[in-house]
């Protein structure tokens, strides 16, 4: 059953490993999900199987996405204001839960040639779905600890996990690729490893892991809230740095199969090297952790850029058709790829703490909604701007290609994410929220919170359509199964 039990509160509570589990647990499905949106759907349906246009399929699925950024405050809203007796969190998890399984299976398995208004149609099920879920899990997690480096433990974790769904999804497409299957079947196997995990692992963590009570209000007023956005600059850096590495990694995945196939000319190792890639990820995340334990999440994160920066130019050492050097270097490329989404998801979770001493609301489902905005926008107009560049320098998957076109998209593919590293190092250094800073603000919020015996008492205003109610400062409490 779903409940909602106190969380601990104290500052240095450790989460226990069980509880830990059944909260990152979720993240498995999603990133499967999440991968192959970027990796491999768009090759798919710009392939022979389907046949949509190369230029086409970039702009439905850079324009969906980036259509999808706007479900994102929406749902960020109603994940903080929806007040049931089983949470505010666990029951948009519960209801988009089943919408985004339906939008897996028709995106993932089309049946055959179909137009762009069907996957236009059958991406907006799925990145509806995917955004009642993942909103209110991502916030929800900023809320079973408010110590520092608990924090950055609850979002490696959850990052191991994000990456073992990675892996686990390209299991098979891997096994597959040295087959005779063809690319749908292989694309179908994702979505059945998605959907057959989604379902017990949110049924786990809904029954699991425990909501805190929330004291203090669920709203902020809009001016308020905007000025916060627009001055912080702990915020301005994160979501400027999330953007840029949403970009990096959606353009890198978008052209990541063209690389290892035609640059590497390792067609039937292509999934494979991807695995190794994610594998290495994993390993070292508990490294980054540690670290950032050491020196701060901040701190942890430019020496991830720097060591990315070093290790990127290690892509042009790669011989052609030479399998064993180019393991050793996505081996060594891999070290870092999983740092920077979970100090920025544990930095977002200090920043919540921010607003909440600035506003006097608990609303992180809010400020998760604005870096899940910038991860999907980054993510989505990559494929949009990376196909067509392709496009232009003359190269195209369903055709065979010129030496030159091929060594064009091979120095695009390795310069790219270099240029965005410099720009992602040079916006964190001197960034302003450390461990000091945070323990005095969860001080500042405990005394607020110690004034209040509910949440109830504080009355938020009434909802309006699409998140109005952010600009009201009336009061009225929206509670299913109370009263307003």
């Amino acid at each position: 059953m779903l409940r909602t039990d106190p969380v601990v509160g104290g500052a240095r509570a450790r989460l226990s490993v069980p509880r830990l589990a059944s909260y990152v647990l979720p993240a498995v499905p999603l990133a499967a999900l999440g991968m192959p949106i970027v990796v491999h759907l768009p090759q798919f349906y710009a392939s022979k199987e389907i046949g949509l246009d190369l230029v086409v399929t970039g702009l439905v699925f850079s324009l969906m996405r980036i259509f999808d950024v706007f479900i994102d405050p929406i749902m960020g809203y109603w994940s903080d204001r929806w007040r049931t007796p089983f949470g505010r969190r666990k029951p948009l998890i519960l209801i988009g839960a089943p919408i985004l399984a339906l939008g897996i299976w028709m995106t993932f398995v089309p049946g055959g040639p179909v137009g762009a208004l069907y996957l236009c149609f059958w991406l907006f099920v799925m990145y509806f779905g995917w955004s009642m879920t993942t909103i209110p899990h991502l916030s929800w997690g900023s809320e079973l600890s408010s110590d520092y480096h608990e924090r950055s433990r609850v979002y490696g974790w959850s990052q191991v996990a994000t990456l073992v769904g990675f892996v686990g999804v390209l299991i098979v497409p891997a096994v597959l690729e040295h087959g005779k299957a063809g690319q749908s079947v292989q694309v179908m196997s994702m979505a059945v490893f998605a959907i057959a995990l989604l379902v017990p692992s949110v049924a786990l963590c809904l029954s699991l892991v425990p909501e805190p009570e929330v004291k203090l209000r669920t709203h902020a007023p809009l001016i308020p809230t905007l000025r916060f956005l627009l001055k912080d600059p702990a915020i301005r850096r994160v979501m400027a740095v999330d953007l840029i590495e949403s970009t990096n990694q959606g353009a890198r995945g978008a052209m990541f199969f063209f690389f290892v196939r035609l640059a590497l000319d390792q067609p039937k190792w292509a999934g494979s090297l991807l695995l190794i890639y994610f594998v290495a990820g994993i390993a070292f995340i508990p490294a980054w952790i540690a670290l950032s334990r050491h020196i701060g999440k901040h701190r942890a994160l430019i020496v991830c850029y720097v060591y990315a920066i070093a290790m990127s130019p290690t892509l042009f050492l790669i011989p052609q058709g030479n399998l064993p050097i180019a393991i050793a270097v996505f081996v060594l490329t891999g070290v870092s790829y999983g740092a920077p989404a979970f100090l920025l998801r544990s930095m977002m979770a200090d920043i919540a703490d921010a607003d909440t001493a600035e506003n006097g609301a608990e609303r992180a489902g809010l400020m998760y909604s604005f870096l899940s905005l910038t991860s999907k926008f980054g993510i989505g107009w990559a494929v949009g701007i990376t196909f067509p560049v392709l496009a232009l320098m003359g190269f195209n998957p369903q055709h065979v290609n010129a030496p030159d076109a091929i060594e064009h998209m091979r120095i695009f593919y390795i310069a790219l994410p270099i240029a965005f590293g410099i720009v992602s190092l040079a916006v964190m250094l001197g960034y302003p929220l450390d461990e000091a800073r945070q323990q005095r603000l969860r001080s500042e919020i405990e005394r607020m919170r110690a004034t209040h015996h509910a949440a109830d008492h504080i009355m938020p205003p009434a909802p309006l359509p699409g998140g109005a109610a952010l600009a009201s400062d009336s009061e009225g409490v929206f509670r299913v199964g109370g009263e307003t």
